[in-house]
C-alpha cells in the first residue's frame, strides 16, 4: 500500500509540475508574441518616421511650414495610430539648417551659410542657438520657419503605445515603442562641396514688365547669387528682349532699329546677344555673414544696369519694341551652355564631380514675334520666331510650341530648365483673346525639366497666394510669381533645387 500510494503522491507532483511548466510556457510564449508585437509596431513607425522626415525634406527649401506640414501628413498618413493637435504633438517635428563642422573645433563652418542653408543672423553659437550642436563633421542649427530662413533638413520624432494580447493575462495591458526619430536632408547637408552648375539666368525686361517688378526680379537674382558658391558655381546673364555689351552697362538694349516698320523691328530684334555676359565666378564676395554680392563683376553690373530706368536709357530701359521672343531666347540660353564657341567655361578652373548645366527662365508674357522663320535646332545659330499675332492669330500657338520644342532639344542636350510664370505668364493663352489654344503657363511647365520622381512639371492657375504656394512647393521647376516681391524666393528655391537630393542623415547629438 505504501508503495502504492507514494506512486500516487509523485504522479500528483508530476501533474502539478507539468500545470505550472505549462503556465510558465505558455506566459512566456504570450510574452514572446506581444515582444515581437512590440519590435514590429517599432519597426512600423521607424519606416512612417523615415517616410516622414523624406517628404518634409523634398519639399525644402521651400517654405518651411510646409515642410513640417508634409512631414506631419506623410507620417499620420503611414502610421494612423499616432496623434497629432494642439496638446499632443506626435509626432514632433523640427527643422534644422545643417552644415559642415570646422572638424575638432567642433562649431559652425560658416562660410556655408547661405550658400547651404540660412538659419538667421550670426553668430551661429549656443548662447544665441541654445540647440546648436556639432561633430567633428558637421553642424545642426535650430531653424524657425519663416520667409528669411532657409532650412535643409527635417527631424520627426515619434512614440507610440501598443496594447498586448496574452502578457494582459500577468497584469501588464500595453507597451511603448519608445522614442524613434529620422532626419531627411536636401542639398549638399554640410558634408560634401554643392554640385558644380553652369547657370544662365533668363530674365524678362520686356515692356510688359513694370519698373518696380523688374528691378525687384534684378534684385532678387542678386540675392540668389548670394546662395550661391562661386567656385562651384558659375553664372551668365541674359535677358529679353536681347543686349549689346556697352563697357559699363553689359546688358544695355539691343541697338534701335535702323528703318521703320516691321522690317525694321525685325532687323532690331536680331542685333546683340540673347546673353551677353560671359560666365562669372567674381559674382560675389566675403563669407557667411559678410558675404555681398561684386559691383564690378559683368553679371551683377548687368542686373543693374537691365533695371528699367525710363530717365536714363542707357542704364537699360526696358526694349518692349521688339517684342517677346520665348524660343530664340530659350535657344540662345542653350547655345551659351552648350557651344564652347559662345562661352568662356573652358578658360576657368575646372571644379570636381559631373558639372550640371541650368538654364533659370523667367517671363511675363505670351508670345508676341516681330518675325517668322528660323529652326528650332540648337545647332543652327539664327533666331526662330511664329510672326505676329495680328497678322495671324495661330502665331502664338505656335511661338508656344516652338518654346517647347526648343526646351525639348536643351533637355536632350542635358541641361535642367527651371521656368517661372509671372504675372500674365499665369493668366493669357498663348495666342491673344484666346481661350481654345495652349496657355502660357502649361507652354512654361512643359519646357521646365521633369521633377526629380521622373514626373512632368504641371502648371496651376497660380491664381491665389495659397495656389501659388502649393506650386512652388510641389518638387517639380515650373514655379509661377503675381508679383515682384515673390520673386526672390522663388529664385532661390529653384536654383537650390537644382543640387539636391534627399537622404537619411544622423544628427549631432
Amino acid at each position: 500500500m505504501r508503495a502504492s500510494s507514494r506512486r500516487r503522491d509523485e504522479d500528483g507532483a508530476v501533474a502539478f509540475m507539468t500545470v505550472i511548466l505549462s503556465v510558465v510556457l505558455f506566459g512566456a510564449a504570450a510574452i514572446a508574441i506581444d515582444i515581437s508585437m512590440l519590435a514590429m509596431e517599432r519597426q512600423k513607425l521607424h519606416d512612417a518616421v523615415d517616410a516622414a522626415a523624406h517628404a518634409g525634406a523634398y519639399t525644402m527649401p521651400g517654405d518651411g511650414a510646409t515642410a513640417m506640414k508634409a512631414a506631419r501628413d506623410m507620417a499620420l498618413a503611414n502610421d494612423p495610430d499616432l496623434t497629432y493637435d494642439f496638446t499632443e504633438q506626435n509626432p514632433q517635428i523640427r527643422l534644422w539648417c545643417l552644415v559642415a563642422s570646422t572638424g575638432a573645433g567642433t562649431s559652425v563652418r560658416t562660410d556655408q551659410i547661405p550658400s547651404t542653408c540660412n538659419p538667421g543672423p550670426a553668430p551661429y553659437t549656443t548662447s544665441r542657438y541654445p540647440d546648436l550642436r556639432c561633430n567633428t563633421k558637421i553642424c545642426k542649427i535650430p531653424c524657425a520657419p519663416s520667409l528669411t530662413t532657409i532650412c535643409n533638413t527635417v527631424e520627426v520624432v515619434a512614440e507610440k503605445d501598443v496594447d498586448f494580447g496574452f502578457a494582459n493575462i500577468f497584469g501588464r495591458s500595453e507597451g511603448s515603442t519608445g522614442s524613434v526619430a529620422s532626419a531627411a536632408c536636401k542639398g549638399s547637408c554640410g558634408q560634401e562641396a554643392p554640385n558644380p552648375l553652369d547657370v544662365v539666368f533668363m530674365a524678362d525686361r520686356t515692356v510688359s514688365m513694370s519698373d518696380t517688378n523688374r528691378n525687384t526680379m534684378m534684385d532678387a537674382i542678386k540675392s540668389t547669387l548670394l546662395t550661391m558658391d562661386p567656385t562651384m558655381h558659375y553664372v551668365a546673364l541674359g535677358t529679353i528682349s536681347k543686349s549689346v555689351s556697352t563697357g559699363a552697362c553689359p546688358t544695355a538694349p539691343g541697338p534701335p532699329p535702323t528703318r521703320g516698320g516691321r522690317a525694321g523691328q525685325a532687323e532690331g530684334m536680331k542685333n546683340g546677344l540673347w546673353v551677353p555676359t560671359d560666365f562669372s565666378r567674381t559674382y560675389v564676395t566675403g563669407t557667411g555673414s559678410g558675404k555681398r554680392t561684386s559691383s564690378t563683376d559683368p553679371v551683377v553690373r548687368g542686373l543693374d544696369c537691365a533695371k528699367g530706368e525710363p530717365a536714363n536709357p542707357s542704364k537699360g530701359a526696358s526694349n518692349g519694341a521688339y517684342g517677346t521672343h520665348l524660343a530664340s531666347a530659350m535657344k540662345g540660353a542653350a547655345r551659351k551652355l552648350l557651344y564652347s564657341s559662345e562661352n568662356n567655361l573652358s578658360s576657368l578652373p575646372a571644379r570636381p564631380g559631373a558639372v550640371r548645366k541650368v538654364i533659370v527662365f523667367e517671363t511675363d508674357g505670351r508670345p508676341f514675334e516681330v518675325f517668322n522663320g528660323g529652326v528650332t535646332d540648337l545647332g543652327d545659330p539664327d533666331d526662330v520666331a511664329a510672326g505676329f499675332q495680328v497678322d495671324n492669330t495661330a502665331n502664338g500657338q505656335r511661338g508656344c510650341q516652338n518654346l517647347v520644342e526648343v526646351a525639348a532639344k536643351a533637355k536632350a542636350a542635358e541641361i535642367l530648365v527651371i521656368t517661372i510664370g509671372f504675372g500674365e505668364a499665369t493668366s493669357a493663352n498663348c495666342t491673344d483673346g484666346s481661350t481654345s489654344n495652349m496657355w502660357t503657363r502649361d507652354a512654361l511647365a512643359a519646357a521646365a525639366s521633369p521633377s526629380d520622381s521622373g514626373a512632368a512639371s504641371a502648371a496651376s492657375a497660380c491664381d491665389s497666394t495659397t495656389s501659388r504656394a502649393a506650386e512652388n512647393a510641389d518638387g517639380d521647376y515650373y514655379f509661377c510669381a503675381a508679383q515682384g516681391s515673390e520673386l526672390a524666393n522663388i529664385f532661390k528655391t529653384a536654383v537650390a533645387q537644382v543640387s539636391t537630393g534627399v537622404r537619411l542623415v544622423k544628427l549631432p547629438q
